[in-house]
């Protein structure tokens, strides 16, 4: 029906049409403007500034400048809330020139806009500086005589991309809590919908944000958008919009400096409405779900599943409810449904309808455009809708139903969950059982019992599967603007029994299907070990296949916490009782000091089960008290089939640190061992098996990473990678994960790490602790302390000690109880640690010792030192992992930390001094994910351990090694006349 009613509003003046950048309001550097249309007429509104990537340069640098250097990132947190207070009631007091703008540029409802939108971007500001001065790390108590405490920092600059459909809305869906957080910004608004973002920033400016924190460039998704994403400056991007065009985003950020990404995508939402539900209700929740909005909103209930008990009764209703459906000017408060934000969406819309009715759908009611201008559409209702048929699998973004009937709770499950997508689903019943069921079993971010659309800005809100990953709105929004810091002679040759040397796929050692193998060599020797079999995309389609049955119908998911915990105790003992064998074959596979790798790797490993296992049963989720007649649980789900990718630096570790912490979340995965220390991941494969993880949940494919490893980093049905690794192949993980099914992707890379030794430490201590920092483990450690700045007024005694030391230190063999560095992996890597060598004696370094390689065969270098090193030289900018290390002068704290930040990286550093003010202040000023004081390498289970920077996003070890291996389901249902609302 359309309207024939009218409004009065006063067509407001559009004051902002310029970038604004630094503060200021500016011209574009290319002097382009493109046209924002009303779309109700589809007439110009205005000429707005159009930028590209000349500008988003300009926009970067001054958010870097204000982060690096400016005030907000070191205001306190109540300080910053008080000052976003201040823009809430600037947001309120401006309301109506705000949802006027709203309306004009995207058709939305102006009452809509008035009531709902407007407000609840101010309330969104409030509820994050209200949470601002609460931004808090932990304190934990480690093994040993250690202590630790984590840091919540905030990331840095910032990227937003905000969609079209609720402009307002998510402007601050992602600026309030990147504010809170302490971090500075670029927002690129949709082409469609600018006005609103740049009235705003007026007003985050006059509320006292300071210059650089809050910057708008509007201009097109694939200039601006992409220059955004692409900025190696930038250091987290947020988008919401459509899958496709998410993939472009998170493939960008791969190759660019692998900035971390949170995705808010699209949706193909089922709601399912049984056979008990009342019908007008059901009705009415179904209309709200599809057509709120003209169906421009990701969650949209477009698949509409109705019992075959209810189904004719609910089709004849419908058809009478549309009768009092009115679309028209957004502007008319009788109107229930505006135009669609632009003709480009408009003409896509009726194509689908087209498709549907081509396809053989049934067109009951709708289907047809309405009046002679702008963009309206009448609401559309199909039947006879069959599954394959693109309007039933694509998002369409517009108010089109696709009926379909259903018998049982079991095919309705499979129906629901049959799509890429899963960002939202609806349950109409009455039956509890019904409910606690199906909202249990959809693979959906959120769920709405008996409702839909019912938003709360304290209940988290993001997808599943191919509708993206992160979360915005609640304190998970928060959480993803800040990084977490952490502050803490030769013998006879042995060789252990080889029992294991096949591929490990649903709880079988089988063959590859190729029947290829691949060697692996002994570094004391260059000698080969044994043949193990050589996995490629066919033997990684297999195992993922099996994880999948595990996962989708295995026992592992389905089992309690409790009883999960149980088998990885078990896990844990038997890894004890063969620590031996599996220390044995981790110094024959790496080169790894036999005594080292069997007083610490082994039973760290055992002790990773045992930690997960006591976590497998405190699993929560929260229940939330929402505004208005709505309560609120959130679920913490599996995230489904893992692909682990491990190093082979600490082969056993890191097999434990990513498998258990999966294994307690309750996933299934495939483990794909580094090609050079296979050996101890299928001993350990068997264990598992042994202790009675169910066959299909740990598969293990060893082989090459171009071949095994990129099969899983780009399987479709693989749902997040865990990968630790060089960064250069990180950067691959990120772009295949983002190439196939945008799959949730968690990187530890590379590092070059600082360590500063101030002149007040104690110098013998200083030198040991250098010396761990770099020499340990030959060097091939990711947070080596490779370049080491020593205060001038201790420089040339520490040089004096560094050289004595090194006369005591022993290179030999691993199984030698009296060595100190063993040999490095392999040739190849042995190679590249010499060449580096001849890198820093050609660019002017001084070789204070060390330098060469030993013996005639194997692959042992001595332990390497330069001085006068210059930070551009290639020693001092690369990551060599190997033993050498860059020694480098300082004079002021200033420049230490200058020097320290001077990197890509950001994984770790080190500092040496007795002064708790210098500690305090390097510490919360160097950008690191693990801060050691007056120590170096010191691992705990407890402590969370990532980078920043090029180092990568996600954390290994603590309770957050495990949340990445979750996924937050968010449940809303309606609760009336309680006496607490």
């Amino acid at each position: 029906m359309a309207s024939n009613g009218s409004s009065v509003w006063k067509m407001p003046e559009i004051k902002f049409t310029k970038l604004f950048i630094n503060g200021s309001f500016v011209d574009s550097i290319s002097g382009k403007t493109f046209e924002t249309r009303d779309p109700r007429t589809g007439e110009v509104i205005a000429k707005v500034a159009e930028g590209d990537k000349q500008d988003v340069d300009l926009a970067v640098k001054a958010a870097r400048e204000a982060f690096d250097y400016g005030k907000w990132p070191r205001k306190s947190g109540f300080e910053r809330g008080r000052i976003m207070m201040k823009l809430a009631d600037l947001i309120d007091e401006h309301q109506e020139e705000l949802a006027i703008l709203e309306s004009l540029d995207s058709g939305k409802l102006f009452h809509h806009n008035k009531v709902m939108d407007i407000p609840g971007a101010a309330n969104s500001v409030r509820y994050y500086a209200g949470a601002a001065d609460k931004i808090h790390g932990e304190t934990m108590k480690c093994s040993g005589e250690f202590q630790g405490y984590t840091l919540k920092e905030p990331i840095g600059v910032v990227g937003h991309i905000i969609p079209w459909n609720f402009p307002s809305v998510m402007f601050f869906a992602k600026v309030a809590p990147a504010l809170a957080a302490g971090c500075t910004m670029i927002v690129k608004p949709a082409e469609q919908t600018p006005l609103t973002a740049l009235y705003y920033v007026n007003l985050a400016k006059e509320a006292g944000i300071p210059d650089g924190v809050l910057n708008v460039i509007t201009g097109f998704g694939s200039t601006a958008g992409a220059a955004l994403c692409s900025h190696m400056n930038v250091d987290a991007i947020s988008f919401t919009g459509s899958t496709e065009v998410g993939r472009l985003v998170m493939e960008a950020s791969a190759r660019s400096n692998l900035k971390p990404v949170s995705l808010e995508l699209g949706g193909k939402s089922p709601l399912i409405i049984f056979n008990d539900a009342d019908v007008n209700m059901a009705i009415d929740v179904a209309m709200q779900a599809i057509f709120y909005n003209k169906g421009e909103i990701c969650i949209a209930g477009s698949r509409v599943f109705v019992h075959e008990g209810i189904y004719d009764e609910f089709i004849k209703k419908i058809t009478e409810s549309l009768k009092d459906w009115v679309v028209g000017d957004p502007f008319d408060s009788n109107v229930n449904q505006g135009p669609q934000v632009d003709k480009k969406q408009f003409e896509k819309i009726l194509r689908y309808i087209e498709y549907g009715k081509r396809d053989g759908a049934t067109l009951l009611t709708g289907g047809k455009s309405c009046g002679k201008k702008g963009y309206f559409i009448e609401p559309t209702i199909f039947t006879d809708v069959k599954e394959d048929m693109m309007i039933a699998r694509d998002e369409i973004f517009g108010p089109v139903m696709c009926l379909m009937k259903f018998k049982t709770i079991e095919e309705v499950i499979e129906k629901a969950n049959n799509t890429i997508y899963g960002l939202a689903a609806g349950i109409i019943t009455n039956d509890l059982n019904i409910a606690n069921r199906v909202s249990r079993s959809i693979r959906a971010g959120i769920i709405w019992i008996n409702c839909y659309t019912a938003f709360d800005r304290d209940c988290p809100y993001g997808g599943y599967k191919m509708s993206g990953f992160g979360r915005d709105l609640g304190l998970h929004a928060l959480e993803k603007y800040l990084q977490e810091k952490t502050s803490n002679g030769v013998s006879k040759l042995k060789t252990p029994e080889i029992k294991f040397t096949k591929l490990f796929i649903n709880g079988q050692f089988i063959d590859s299907v190729s029947g290829k193998k691949f060697e692996t060599i002994d570094p004391r020797t260059g000698e080969v070990v044994t043949q193990v079999a050589e996995g490629d995309k066919e033997d990684v389609d297999i195992a993922v296949k099996a994880a999948r049955e595990a996962f989708d119908h295995g026992k592992w998911p389905r089992m309690s916490g409790f009883d999960r915990g149980r088998i990885m105790l078990k896990l844990a003992d038997l890894i004890d009782q063969h620590g031996e064998q599996l220390a044995m074959l981790d110094s024959i596979d790496a080169g790894k000091l036999l005594h080292i790798t069997g007083a610490f790797d082994i039973p760290f490993a055992a002790n990773c089960f045992r930690y997960y296992a006591g976590a497998a049963d405190k699993i929560h989720g929260e229940t939330l008290k929402c505004a208005g007649e709505f309560q609120a649980y959130t679920l913490k789900e599996p995230v489904g089939v893992v692909g682990h990718i491990i190093p082979w630096n600490f082969p056993t570790v890191l097999f434990a640190a990513k498998v258990a912490a999966a294994l307690a979340a309750g996933c299934t995965m495939v483990v794909k061992p580094a090609e050079q220390s296979p050996l101890s991941a299928l001993y350990l494969a068997h264990l598992a098996k042994e202790a009675g993880i169910p066959d299909g949940v740990i598969n293990v494919i060893t082989g090459y990473g171009p071949t095994a490893g990129a099969a899983i980093a780009s399987h479709m049905d693989v749902d997040a990678v865990s990968f630790t690794g060089s960064t250069e192949v990180g950067k691959s993980v990120m772009g295949a994960a983002a190439a196939s099914n945008l799959k949730t992707v968690s990187l530890e890379l590379g590092g070059k790490s600082p360590l500063i030794i101030f002149s007040d430490a104690d110098i013998n201590m200083a030198v040991q602790t250098a010396w761990q920092a770099v020499f340990f483990n030959q060097g091939e450690m990711c947070v080596a302390g490779s370049r080491v700045y020593v205060q001038e007024g201790i420089y040339d005694e520490f040089m004096k000690k560094a050289i004595e030391n090194a006369k005591n230190w022993v290179v030999g063999d691993p199984f030698d109880p009296q060595v100190h560095q063993g040999p490095q992996v392999d040739k190849e890597q042995f190679e590249k640690v010499l060449r580096y060598i001849e890198s820093g004696k050609r660019e002017g370094a001084t070789l204070l010792t060390g330098g060469n390689a030993i013996g005639e065969k194997g692959y042992y270098i001595e332990p390497t030192i330069f001085t006068d090193v210059k930070e551009d030289m290639l020693i001092a900018k690369d990551e060599i992992f190997g033993p050498v290390m860059s020694i480098m002068k300082f004079q002021t704290i200033e420049e230490a930390i200058e020097k320290a930040n001077n990197t890509r990286y950001g994984l770790a550093a080190g500092i040496v001094t007795n002064d708790l003010n210098i500690a305090n202040r390097v510490s919360r000023s160097v950008r690191a994910g693990t801060i050691w004081i007056n120590c170096y390498i010191i691992t705990d289970i407890n402590i969370p351990f990532g980078g920043y920077k090029m180092s990568g996003f996600g954390k290994d070890s603590g309770l957050e090694g495990m949340e990445k291996y979750l996924k937050i389901k968010s449940v809303i249902t309606p609760i009336q006349n309680s006496p607490w609302l």
